[in-house]
């Protein structure tokens, strides 16, 4: 077998992998499901967590889905606990797609009205 068949079905497996971690979602539900469950009351409006939030910084950059959903149906600390009777899979699933969907904002140095600010 070449290199080039390797790669490819490597690829191939690492592709269903990472579908079978993260179900299809919407990331536009998962705004509103995030806002509807009151997660931005420990995480922020845009995941970053903080000092005034109870919760840790959950975006950019989101912990991989298994683990982001192991975390909301068995928290490891003060987090409540969400069941899928409170939160189903799906709701769990565009919550994810929501907070994978953060990128990070630009620097206060790149923005005209802060650069400009004394």
């Amino acid at each position: 077998m070449s290199m080039h068949h390797l790669l490819a079905i490597s690829a191939l497996a690492f592709a269903s992998a990472v579908q079978a971690q993260a179900p299809a979602a919407s990331a536009e539900r998962g705004k509103i499901v995030y806002q509807k469950n009151m997660c931005f009351t420990c995480h922020g409006t845009v995941g970053q967590g903080g000092e005034r939030n109870a919760g840790p910084k959950i975006a950019p950059n989101a912990w991989p889905y298994a683990a982001f959903s192991q975390q909301v149906r068995r928290p490891r600390q003060d987090m409540p606990r969400y069941t899928a009777q409170f939160v189903s899979d799906q709701e769990l699933a565009d919550i994810y797609a929501y907070v994978v969907s953060i990128k990070v904002g630009r620097a206060a140095k790149d923005i005209p009205l802060l650069a400009n600010s004394p």
